[in-house]
């Protein structure tokens, strides 16, 4: 028995993967379930219907300690041979629950070079990690981040890259969309997926659309799609910018695939990452990519071969790169073309399923001797 410990089942990177996990375990060897401590989301529906239990503890807030007990005792009841946390509020609560409840084996992922973390989040990571049997991590910028940085054993942690499943991407331009798009008529599409928050870095994105206006580009626009606390700023930065009418802002979208293919090429201008799925998505839908070249983004964009990548916090450099793009149809496609060849041999949802479950399988056979 696995149970999977998580934040939200809102449809971001981690959660996707997560998910994607869950519903291709062997089920004649595992019987997975998942928790959710604030909210459930779009993905639960799924998780349901491929018949996976999912419980929902509505978390109210940063530090609503009470569900703590609550989740100990649903650790309890499932009697789980294996809990799994992800992210970093569920990597603290979810393995401290997991040690109260007398759990065997406890494995957490960790997504991204999260520095944000200060001496205490730090410290409280080296304590937890005694007990775990194994981190894994979706990208070798991130093992040496939690190495060097936090201080974390480097022999627990084993690095797995995200897996994408090429089907839900193919004839992407075809597929239906479930919401609306702006009209593009002959601008090329400048696309963004991500939350709206400080990591994502969409200020210098909206500063670098700015730069292509006065530089008299070829039309284009900027389509963001994404929700978060960010998103009212952002609008009025493009409004003060004067590109309001070029960067538009789609919403929260559970159509990726979709919109993918409405896309020309993909922009995402970090600050600091884990391995982005939505890179790799892109690259799976044959769309050119314009990143930053922050941690694990450059194990998944070959600069120059399957798209461009560029300092961060650099507006100028971005642009220009934006600009090399907007102007040669065929560089773009040829980027898009080896980005779907890598992702194809590197970044499979059976390669990532396949190495996920050999650790289990590994963890839970030291745990029995």
């Amino acid at each position: 028995r696995v149970l999977y410990v998580i934040a939200t089942l809102d449809p971001a990177g981690a959660e996707r993967q997560m998910a994607h996990l869950c519903r291709r375990l062997p089920r004649g060897e595992f019987e997975p379930a998942v928790c959710a401590l604030t909210r459930g989301g779009p993905l639960e529906e799924d998780l349901r219907r491929a018949a996976i239990p999912v419980h929902v503890l509505h978390k109210r807030g940063r530090w609503d300690l009470s569900v703590l007990p609550r989740l100990v005792a649903l650790i309890r009841r499932f009697r789980p041979d294996l809990v799994h946390t992800w992210l970093p509020t569920a990597n603290t609560l979810g393995r401290a629950a997991a040690l109260a409840a007398g759990t065997r084996v406890i494995i957490a992922s960790e997504r991204a070079a999260d520095v944000w973390k200060g001496p205490l989040r730090r410290a409280t990571d080296r304590a937890l990690t005694r007990p775990t049997a194994r981190i894994l991590t979706n990208a070798y910028a991130v093992r040496r981040f939690l190495v060097e940085r936090i201080g974390l054993p480097e022999k627990k942690i084993e690095v797995i890259h995200n897996g994408f499943d090429l089907v839900e991407f193919d004839d992407a331009a075809a597929r239906p969309l479930q919401g609306p798009v702006p009209e593009s008529a002959d601008a090329v599409v400048i696309g963004a997926v991500a939350r709206l928050e400080p990591q994502k870095g969409f200020p210098w994105l909206i500063e670098a659309a700015a730069l292509l206006r006065r530089q008299k580009a070829p039309p284009f626009q900027v389509w963001i799609a994404g929700a978060g606390p960010e998103e009212d700023a952002l609008r009025r930065l493009a409004r003060a910018s004067g590109v309001a009418e070029q960067v538009r802002f789609l919403g929260l979208r559970l159509d990726v695939p979709a919109l993918m293919g409405r896309f020309d090429l993909l922009a995402l201008p970090s600050l600091w990452e884990g391995l982005p799925n939505v890179v790799l998505e892109a690259m799976a839908a044959r769309r050119a990519v314009a990143a930053t070249r922050v941690n694990g983004t450059p194990e998944a964009v070959e600069d120059g071969r399957t798209g461009l990548l560029i300092p961060p916090r650099d507006a100028p450099a971005l642009a220009d790169a934006l600009a090399a793009l907007l102007r040669d149809a065929p560089r773009r496609r040829a980027l898009g073309e080896a980005g779907r060849q890598r992702v194809a041999t590197e970044f499979s949802m059976t390669r990532m399923v396949e190495r996920t479950t050999e650790v289990y399988r590994r963890t839970l056979a030291e745990a029995a001797q």
